[in-house]
C-alpha cells in the first residue's frame, strides 16, 4: 500500500514536470517566434550573401539600415550605391570574416584583398549589390541581449 503511494507521488510529479515544461515550450516559442531585432528579415538574405563570399569565412552578424542610413554609418559604401539605389532602400549587410580577395567574391568593392568580407543585399528581394573587402567592421554587429 505505502509502496503505490510512492509510485503515485513519483508519476504526480512528473506529469507535474512535463506540463510545466510543456507551458515554457509553448511560451518560448508561441506569437512571439521572431529574434526581438529589427534586423530579423536580413536572415532571408543570408544565403545570398554567403554565395557573394564564395561561402567561405565566419558570419560575424547581420544588419539592416537604409541607404540614406549608410551616409553616416558607411559614407563610402553610401557613395557607391546612392546614385543606382533609392535612399529608401532596405539593405541587410552581413560580414564575414576570413581571408578574401577581389577575385573570390562576387561584385567586390573595397579592398583587392582583406579579412572581412561585408555584402550588400537588398531587402526585401535578396539581390546582391556587392561585397566589400575590408580590413575592420565599419558598424557593429553584435545583438545586445
Amino acid at each position: 500500500m505505502k509502496n503505490r503511494h510512492v509510485r503515485g507521488r513519483r508519476l504526480g510529479a512528473v506529469i507535474a514536470g512535463l506540463v510545466v515544461a510543456a507551458s515554457l515550450l509553448a511560451a518560448c516559442s508561441g506569437s512571439r517566434s521572431g529574434q526581438g531585432t529589427s534586423d530579423e528579415s536580413c536572415y532571408l538574405a543570408l544565403p545570398t550573401a554567403a554565395k557573394a563570399i564564395g561561402g567561405h569565412g565566419h558570419l560575424e552578424g547581420v544588419r539592416k539600415f537604409t541607404v540614406a542610413n549608410l551616409q553616416s554609418v558607411a559614407p563610402r559604401l553610401y557613395k557607391r550605391l546612392v546614385d543606382d539605389v533609392p535612399k529608401r532602400q532596405n539593405v541587410c549587410i552581413a560580414a564575414y570574416t576570413g581571408h578574401f580577395t577581389a577575385s573570390a567574391v562576387s561584385k567586390p568593392l573595397g579592398h583587392s584583398a582583406g579579412t572581412l568580407a561585408v555584402a550588400v543585399v537588398t531587402t526585401p528581394g535578396n539581390h546582391l549589390l556587392g561585397t566589400l573587402i575590408l580590413t575592420k567592421i565599419p558598424v557593429r554587429f553584435q545583438h545586445m541581449f
